[in-house]
């Protein structure tokens, strides 16, 4: 299986939209042309299922983008994390533990004592 593109994904949303459109259109115009001829019956449903058709291609729409949106952003970290791992690690100067006979921990880390 392939991996979707931020691309394939966006075009997919746009394309979804404008079929949210022409689905509103073609229920008006179904509807409309049933009502008129005497059907009112079949014009509610016909109305009825272009809208729900029109809210599932909306809903498939707005995950395609969030899709997108997501994909993009793994990208970032995927291309941040790998600069963060390349660049050479600076490290502390040691600084030896304390003598057991030093200053009591106030917070009773590690047994009252540093």
């Amino acid at each position: 299986m392939q991996r979707a593109k931020t691309r394939e994904l966006v075009t997919a949303a746009r394309v979804a939209d404008a079929l949210v459109y022409a689905a509103g259109v073609a229920g008006v115009i179904a509807g409309g042309l049933l009502f008129r001829g005497g059907e009112e019956g079949f014009a509610v449903v016909a109305w009825v299922l272009t809208f729900v058709a029109g809210g599932a291609l909306r809903l498939a729409s707005w995950a395609s983008r969030a899709l997108a949106d997501l994909l993009e952003r793994t990208e970032r970290m995927e291309e941040d994390l790998a600069r963060l791992a390349a660049q050479p690690r600076e490290r502390e100067p040691y600084t030896p533990p304390p003598r057991p006979g030093g200053p009591p921990d106030p917070y009773r880390r590690w047994g009252g004592r540093h």
